[in-house]
């Protein structure tokens, strides 16, 4: 799919030359704001914005005014402004009203300007893409799909989908850090199941303290303890022809454990104060996020019921070990959120999944829906339309959290962000030995200071979080981070 690109220019003679040189692009041309606004009917990757549209009067800059309202039609299109009269106030003012770069028109290189161009295009096409693809999925999606498409988590689900369909009395055990979505995991399995139709049950150890959790499983008869007026049937025995899910099994206790494994052994259950067994017809999927081997050393879990157990298992991945799915989760989430919570907001900025897409997620895919779910509710009180790096956690924007986000490189999928980071700190190196004199800085870096300090506003525009922790940048240009 080539990207869309929409010049906006009075000079028809260049506005040909683009159409002719950027065939890399589909090109849209318009000549004057008016135009422009008759164009912008479907999706925009790029934009580039002449700012004098009369050039016997130049200081009368209609683009610059323009770009408030294009960033209002188009909130995810790099805007690049062109002009013949560059000078740093103007691009000064440019940057601040929403432009991502600026071109010199008399400084024309072409082989420079499609490089430059298509990696704007590419940043923008590729949240065009993931945004589709997330529509194709809310059409499709419920509570118990698994949102993804690496290898890892195709493996999760063709591995859960085959044993719906073939294996409908074996126990399932899925193993897994806390918040990869091993609930989500089962109630996928459940929904490809033969009894997908039966009832289906769910319990968490966390919801109940320890004296209850027996008789919330298997139930109890009347009188079994104080306050037990009546009969009552455990999630077993509601399950029953259908599925339970026991969730965090390393926290049940050796009572609980031995119960589950005459389960398992003979498909019984007992009532808490009967005396009687009860035949039933249930699969149970069993979860835990701990080291079972290491409980049993500590007598802490049942090697047999573990051996039992361990028979069929499904490892759920780390969110750091699939990185590539942190875009449409996002946007999964973002969607979701955005809706619940009432917001104006209608696009992602970029910088916020680069941003997710360099750090380590400790609290997995749980993590990452809480932190967007908070961003959410800031951006409405902002009455911001897109999300943006200045509605996240403040800890998110911390040199803690860049120094864990970019500690293993390899797993950055940004090499943009990279490349930002490395030529930030050689910046950043250079203002430290000349102690913060911005032109002996600029000249040890082969330019001059305006050719630096458009350098650092373009860069903390497009990538606000790199700037975080660099003392010698922000102190020299006032920055706020």
């Amino acid at each position: 799919m080539k990207p869309t690109l929409l010049i906006i220019d009075d000079n028809l003679a260049f506005t040909n030359s683009v159409a002719f040189v950027l065939t890399e692009f589909l090109v849209l041309k318009a000549h004057s704001p008016d135009e422009a606004r008759e164009r912008i009917h479907a999706p925009i990757d790029l934009v580039l914005l002449d700012l004098v549209f009369d050039e016997k009067s130049p200081e009368k800059q209609e683009g610059l005014e323009f770009i408030p309202e294009l960033k209002t039609l188009l909130p995810d299109t790099p805007i690049i402004v062109l002009t013949n009269y560059p000078s740093i106030e103007t691009t000064v003012q440019a940057i601040k009203a929403g432009a991502s770069d600026f071109l010199n028109k008399r400084d024309l290189d072409w082989t420079e300007w499609k490089t430059r161009l298509m990696n704007y295009a590419s940043s923008s096409l590729r949240i065009r893409e993931l945004e589709t693809r997330n529509r194709e999925l809310e059409k499709s999606a419920d509570d118990s799909d698994i949102l993804g498409s690496t290898l890892e988590i195709d493996y999760v689900r063709l591995r859960l989908r085959d044993l719906a369909s073939n294996s409908s009395d074996v126990s399932i055990f899925l193993i897994g850090e806390t918040g990869t979505g091993k609930n989500h995991a089962a109630r996928y399995f459940r929904k490809y199941s033969t009894r997908a139709k039966k009832a289906y049950k769910e319990f968490s150890i966390l919801e109940l303290s320890e004296s209850l959790v027996e008789s919330e499983l298997f139930g109890h008869v009347k009188g079994a303890f104080t306050g037990a007026v009546s009969d009552k049937k455990g999630l077993f025995e509601l399950a029953d022809g259908g599925i339970l899910f026991l969730d965090e099994i390393g926290d049940y206790d050796l009572k609980i454990q031995t119960k589950i494994l005459r389960f398992l052994d003979n498909k019984t259950i007992t009532p808490v104060g009967s005396g009687k067994s009860k035949q039933l017809d249930l699969q149970l999927i069993l979860a835990s996020n701990q080291d079972i081997p290491a409980l049993i050393k500590e007598k802490r879990f049942r090697e047999d019921l573990y051996q039992r157990i361990n028979r069929i298992r499904i490892e759920l991945p780390a969110l750091r070990d699939r990185i590539e799915d942190i875009p449409i989760l996002t946007l999964s989430f973002f969607h979701l959120f955005k809706e619940k919570e009432k917001t104006k907001l209608v696009s992602v900025d970029p910088s916020v999944i680069d941003l997710f897409s360099g750090y380590s997620w400790p609290g997995n895919i749980r993590e990452l829906q809480s932190v967007i779910w908070d961003a959410c509710t800031k951006a409405r009180l902002y009455g911001d339309t897109t999300l943006q790096t200045k509605h996240l956690k403040r800890e998110l924007a911390e040199p803690s959290f860049l120094s864990r986000s970019f500690a293993n490189s390899d797993d950055i999928k940004s090499k943009q962000e990279k490349i930002v980071m490395l030529e930030l700190r050689s910046i950043d190196e250079a203002l430290q030995k000349s102690f913060g004199q911005k032109a002996v800085a600029a000249e040890m870096l082969g330019m001059n200071a305006d050719q630096l300090r458009y350098k650092i506003l373009k860069l903390e525009k497009l990538r606000p979080n790199c700037f975080y922790g660099l003392k010698n940048i922000n102190k020299a240009y006032k920055l706020k981070h």
